[in-house]
């Protein structure tokens, strides 16, 4: 098959914690970390590039690096816990949301080569063979992993190089968080806006003309007339 889609991840396939749901992790891990609550919340957020790029080292060294951070001192057992507690999080956050998976097994049965280039930290390439969709993935492109998240032109190349295709054979599907829609436009993939009941009500999108869909069962329909089929 000569086409593929690029999808993200939180937005798209699962929903995101609210910021108040992500600070109450937080301040829980801080517990056992020793450090003040309030500040500790507000150095994970404020840590999200690195975190994301994978600046901080794996998860164990990530959670050692922001409590230091706020003046802790933690032990390594202490450290232990937080990472567990960082995993439990991300554990219940990967699951698809409802329609999902039939969404992608129909493109699937379509044939579309499908990959993941996801913005994520240290805990997302932990877990992935876990979840329901390491399946339905010929690849996984995870920005903590890598190096460079979106919308850095590298995280997408990174997919469309591994699948070997042009960038023109490779939709890319989103929420929009993180500029990731105008960031795969430049790069000429054909970009679809999932504006569905989980997108981030953060992202900016309201200057988007591009295509867009409310429900990822509209994919199949609309990426047949904006990806080209080399083998018809």
């Amino acid at each position: 098959m000569t086409r593929a889609i690029l999808f993200d991840l939180f937005g798209t396939l699962v929903p995101g914690d609210t910021t108040v749901q992500r600070d109450e992790v937080s301040r829980r891990i801080s517990a056992v970390l020793g450090v003040d609550p309030e500040r500790f919340a507000a150095e994970v957020r404020a840590s999200r590039k690195d975190r994301f790029t994978g600046h901080l080292g794996d998860l164990a060294e990530t959670m050692r690096t922001l409590a230091e951070r706020v003046g802790g001192r933690p032990t390594a057992a202490a450290v232990d816990s937080a990472v567990r507690q960082r995993l439990a999080l991300a554990r219940r956050q990967l699951h698809p949301a409802p329609g999902v998976l039939d969404a992608l097994d129909a493109l699937r049965a379509k044939g579309w080569r499908l990959a993941l280039v996801t913005n994520c930290s240290a805990e997302v390439p932990l877990l992935w063979r876990e979840t329901e969709f390491v399946d339905r993935f010929e690849l996984a492109v995870f920005s903590s992993t890598l190096g460079h998240a979106k919308p850095d032109p590298r995280a997408y190349l990174a997919a469309v190089v591994a699948l070997n295709l042009p960038p023109t054979s490779c939709a890319f599907v989103g929420d929009g968080a993180s500029g990731e829609l105008p960031g795969a436009t430049a790069l000429g993939l054909p970009t679809v806006l999932a504006d569905t009941a989980i997108a981030d009500p953060w992202a900016d999108t309201a200057g988007w003309t591009g295509p867009r869909v409310e429900s990822l069962a509209e994919l199949p329909t609309l990426l047949d007339h904006l990806v080209p089929d080399e083998d018809r």
